[in-house]
């Protein structure tokens, strides 16, 4: 019964603190990797994740085709409601909640350490970013299958007679893990460690061909797929600290201590955080964070005579934050989401250590004053040492509660785009990318001024393709031609594979009459990527303007493939039907557009045109003009539809 309701608490627990999160929309990555991310919503592109076009369609820098075949899975339930992918976000961590309790069980003796380790593993707030980042569910997904790997390993080991279910089963999570993120290549280090800490010797030499061999084996296949086979080029671009490998050792231990920081005290939690870089070893900052370190690995040292369990969750902790200490470079030197899988090891410290010394206190009370009287050392254990364990409990649990609140309204932050960049510059006013994403938002508004502030800020604090692309996107926007253009030839003198720049610049050379010029800028986009539908839009004008209505119709209909809930696609695939007398089809499309769009004007008003003058009926073509003029009465167009619709009702 007891086990049963620390079950149902560590189902509530993260339901509960979580579901303020299912109010959020998407924010930070989620714009590339959902809501722009049109290779998710076919599964007819589902092949394509086992190929190099993997890298130009699914938003992915690294090859994580788990991560995205959820997001197949999420779009074809909800679409693009944000609501479904953050319900799946909440549940997912759930799971993994209940799989470290479970996991904890089948090596603590404390039935109560793993309960408490639960908890704060589903309510701390440093893991707010993986939970509420649709982007992030990867670290989810990887400890999920992380957890199931070592569960089934352990389970196998224990019993023989299911080594032939249990074995598959560990090494199929380790490799779905793997495919979730990277970090769960230091898994056969932790099951290697286990066997050190918890198995004999002989135990490890009988694993090496029975268990271990099969771990490496998966690990060398995903390696291979990962850095030979799937290899993105696009990751040579990301680079050490100051391009210095030396750089990024001399950094990583101030990291160290500020992950166990936060995790001791998470506040001034922050999407992105700006980390002065140690470049020598005599810096004040790099000496003393080895000391604290150092003091740490002594505490380490000494856990393995007190608690080998102690022991082996402290280094569950290191081990598994090795992957991002920035050997191999990553984009991001620091981030809160990369502590979801090392923090299980903390936690259950965090609950182990007070269940502990309680225990001892206990020890020593009986021993002292009753060890003699065993009838009142059972009066002892019942009076004393139960209550006092419930009270350790109570205190842990009573402790959660700021983190609670803590996450609750860390949550809130993720609301919007707008809200979460505003906070994140508050916290982080030297964050280049924080003031190019507030300037994306400015930008989609129409605050254009405010968006051309922000892309300066972020310019000037780091000279980024990204931030020149999106300068010179507002630039554009605000009539700005040639600043725009040299805004994109900066893009293009570092990155000339960016799609979205050569798209861009086609516009802009239409927009002079270049047409020819500006069709080779939109077929360049769509050499880099095939299924980019703001290039096949624009292309298919530009073929409408030089009358090569084929060509036209073929680019517009590819423009509804990828996304076919495009009104203006329709409705300029109705206009090109109609200019090659196709009339039944350009009604269709024309319909679909206002179907898509009910307040369509324009399409509307393209309707009337076509039953008054070519299918002759005057009865529809006064409804869509008078609908037009309903939904744009001030159109420059209005005056003339009036005069029309007198025209034909006097005929009438």
């Amino acid at each position: 019964m007891m086990r049963f309701l620390k079950l149902i608490l560590l189902i509530a627990i993260p339901v509960i603190v979580y579901a303020n999160s299912l109010q959020n929309t998407f924010v930070y990555d989620d714009v590339f990797t959902i809501t722009d991310n049109y290779f998710i919503r076919n599964w007819g592109n589902f092949p394509h994740l086992f190929t190099s076009e993997y890298f130009k369609s699914s938003g992915e820098a690294t090859y994580r085709p788990v991560v995205t075949l959820s997001y197949f899975i999420d779009y074809s339930i909800w679409h693009l409601n944000p609501l479904g992918f953050h319900l799946t976000n909440v549940l997912l961590h759930t799971t993994s909640v209940l799989l470290v309790y479970f996991l904890l069980t089948a090596f603590v003796k404390d039935k109560v350490v793993p309960f408490l380790t639960g908890v704060l593993f589903a309510l701390h707030p440093i893991l707010t970013e993986a939970v509420n980042g649709i982007s992030y569910r990867e670290d989810i997904l990887a400890v999920i299958f992380f957890l199931c790997s070592i569960f089934a390993y352990i389970q196998s080991n224990r019993n023989p007679n299911k080594y032939v279910f249990l074995y598959p089963i560990s090494l199929l999570s380790y490799l779905i893990a793997l495919f979730s993120k990277e970090m769960a290549i230091t898994l056969p280090f932790i099951i290697l460690l286990f066997d050190w800490v918890f198995n004999c010797s002989a135990t490890i030499k009988k694993n090496a061909i029975k268990y271990y061999l099969g771990f490496i084996l998966v690990s060398i296949f995903y390696l291979s797929i990962r850095f030979i086979w799937l290899y993105n080029p696009v990751e040579k671009q990301i680079v050490h600290p100051d391009n210095s490998f030396l750089t990024s050792i001399f950094t990583m231990p101030k990291i160290f201590c500020a992950y166990i920081k936060l995790l001791f005290f998470p506040i001034s939690l922050n999407a992105d955080y700006i980390i002065t870089h140690t470049k020598n070893p005599m810096a004040v900052t790099f000496i003393v964070s080895i000391a604290f370190l150092s003091v740490i690995g002594i505490i380490t040292y000494r856990f393995y005579y007190y608690s080998k369990s102690l022991f082996f969750l402290s280094l569950w902790f290191y081990i598994t934050l090795l992957p991002t200490t920035n050997i191999v470079p990553i984009a991001n030197i620091m981030a809160e989401r990369y502590l979801y899988l090392p923090s299980i090891g903390f936690f259950a410290i965090l609950a182990y250590i007070p269940i502990k010394i309680w225990r001892r206190l206990c020890l020593l009370i009986s021993e002292k004053d009753l060890y003699k009287k065993s009838f009142a050392n059972e009066i002892i254990n019942f009076t004393i040492y139960k209550p006092v364990l419930i009270t350790t409990s109570l205190l842990i649990l009573i402790l959660t509660i700021p983190y609670s609140i803590s996450t609750i309204k860390r949550n809130m932050v993720w609301i919007n785009p707008l809200v979460f960049w505003s906070k994140t510059i508050e916290l982080s006013p030297r964050s280049s990318r924080a003031h190019n994403n507030l300037g994306m938002i400015y930008n989609n508004i129409g605050k254009l001024d405010l968006a051309i502030r922000e892309f300066q800020t972020a310019v000037s604090i780091e000279s980024d393709p990204e931030f020149h692309h999106n300068l010179g996107m507002a630039y554009q926007k605000k009539g700005m031609k040639v600043e725009a253009l040299q805004e994109y030839n900066r893009v293009l003198a570092v990155n000339p594979n960016s799609s979205f720049t050569y798209n861009n610049i086609g516009n802009i050379l239409i927009d002079y009459g270049r047409i020819d010029e500006g069709i080779s800028k939109f077929k360049e986009a769509l050499r880099l990527k095939p299924n980019y539908y703001d290039a096949h839009f624009n292309l298919g004008l530009a073929y409408y303007k030089k009358k090569l209505f084929d060509d036209s119709i073929n680019e517009f209909k590819l423009a509804i493939h990828y996304e076919p809930d495009r009104a203006k696609a329709h409705h300029c695939l109705g206009i090109v039907y109609a200019n090659k007398d196709m009339l039944d089809k350009a009604i269709v499309e024309m319909e679909e557009a206002i179907r898509l769009k009910p307040d369509y004007a324009e399409a509307y008003k393209n309707l009337g045109i076509i039953y008054m003058k070519y299918k002759k009926n005057t009865e529809k073509a006064l409804y869509y003009f008078n609908e037009f003029l309903k939904l744009d009465p001030s159109n420059k167009d209005a005056g003339t539809i009036k005069k029309t619709i007198e025209i034909l009702q006097s005929k009438n």
